[in-house]
């Protein structure tokens, strides 16, 4: 959710319970205004009727005085002087219908020690429907003038907010491998203005430390290849040496491998490296197809060394749009790994589509957890000629071309899956 949207939503939440508390506080208002009145009205009244009492000899039909409700009993005996107020529900032959009234009752002693009971009955059908009009019409004033304000709201807010988006989208296309530093559009909103400052010097930094680290690489990898060239040429010289011991061949052998192992963990790091920096450009449509068939013939001799069958099964082209040297290193790694951690005599099936490409091959079941299959220096076999990047490699690249990689076994096959995001 957006934090315009959400802002907007909480401001809704919160008036609209401003609103029903604003309007039961303004409702219990109007009733006491008009209880008071009512009441007002019925105590006048009701002097006008004792009045009468006092000072006639006769007590007329205060109904049709008053236009409402009044019963007036007078007894021979003194009463005690009480008085009561309250709401009642009663019949009202002229609506033929049970109304809601406001009951005064009163018992007192006239000048002439006579008793009497007075029961006034105001009707509050006026009342109610006047409160009820009077409510619907604040009700629609308000939320005119909420919906009101949160339209301007919204629409001054997104005004305001426009320079944090150009951040955002300025972040957004910003590449930390070209030359121009990251800038943006003055702002004259000081907190924008701050954060674009803060955003500007971070980037300066971030890229400052990305070149130093990209040049250190760089210069590490091309600083241990040349030495490491150099011991395997001298190996080479050695091993020609005809006046060697069979244990020193061994020993020449086990330092040969280990310097080959050396040059190809400095490669595949190197490469690691340049992925994870983005370094590769130049993206283009690879038929996957293509690279398979030149991989698998690069590695014939491999195949038929242990024996191993390749069955192909292209249903459909499998296209991405990426770097090409990418691409083959991908499909090489794969292809090796199938071949490596095969049986002898062993399978391999490659099954491609437009949607996916999926390489199986026979062999051993993995001797640690599938889930650490694609973490550096993994490998089955610790003895294995293997520096464990390869699928480290595979992983890395999929992620950085939003390829869907997975792993299963299926029987005695290990599966490979890379197939597009849906």
């Amino acid at each position: 959710m957006k934090l315009l949207t959400r802002t907007s939503a909480i401001y809704l939440i919160i008036a609209g319970i401003v609103m029903i508390a604003g309007g039961l506080v303004f409702y219990n208002l109007l009733s006491n205004i008009f209880y008071s009145q009512i009441d007002k009205t019925l105590h006048e009244e009701r002097l006008l009727v004792e009045e009468t009492i006092n000072y006639s000899d006769t007590v007329p039909d205060f109904r049709l005085i008053l236009g409402h409700h009044i019963d007036v009993t007078l007894v021979p005996t003194p009463q005690k002087k009480a008085e009561m107020i309250n709401d009642t529900v009663m019949y009202d032959k002229e609506n033929g219908d049970f109304e809601s009234f406001r009951h005064l009752l009163v018992r007192s002693t006239s000048m002439q020690n006579q008793g009497y009971v007075l029961n006034l009955y105001k009707p509050l059908r006026e009342k109610e429907a006047l409160i009820a009009e009077i409510m619907i019409a604040v009700s629609l004033v308000f939320v005119s003038l909420l919906v009101a304000l949160v339209f301007f709201n919204y629409f001054i807010s997104r005004r305001v907010w426009v320079p944090f988006y150009r951040t955002l989208q300025k972040l957004g296309t910003y590449d930390i491998n070209q030359e121009n530093l990251l800038e943006f559009t003055p702002t004259g909103i000081h907190e924008f203005t701050l954060l674009n400052q803060a955003l500007e010097k971070m980037s300066g930094k971030i890229r400052k430390d990305f070149l130093n680290l990209k040049e250190f690489n760089e210069n590490a990898s091309h600083e241990l290849q040349t030495p490491l060239a150099v011991i395997k040429s001298k190996l080479d010289l050695l091993v020609q040496e005809e006046n060697l011991s069979e244990d020193q061949m061994q020993q020449l052998s086990a330092i040969y491998d280990a310097t080959t192992r050396m040059s190809k963990l400095n490669q595949g790091l190197l490469l690691i490296s340049k992925i994870e920096n983005n370094q590769f450009s130049l993206p283009e449509l690879i038929r996957f197809e293509n690279l398979i068939d030149n991989t698998l013939e690069n590695f014939r001799e491999m195949t038929d060394h242990k024996s191993i069958v390749v069955k192909k099964e292209y249903t459909g082209n499998f296209i991405v749009n990426m770097n090409r040297v990418l691409a083959e290193v991908l499909v090489t790694n794969l292809v090796s790994n199938a071949i490596r951690h095969n049986v002898p005599g062993g399978i391999i099936r490659i099954e491609t589509s437009s949607a996916f490409m999926i390489i199986r091959n026979s062999g051993n079941p993995l001797s640690f957890d599938p889930k650490e299959l694609f973490k550096r220096f993994r490998k089955s076999e610790q003895k294995s000629e293997s520096v464990g990047l390869g699928l480290s490699i595979v992983s890395r690249i999929a992620s950085l071309y939003k390829l869907e990689i997975g792993y299963s076994r299926t029987g005695e096959f290990h599966v490979f899956r890379i197939s597009l995001e849906e």
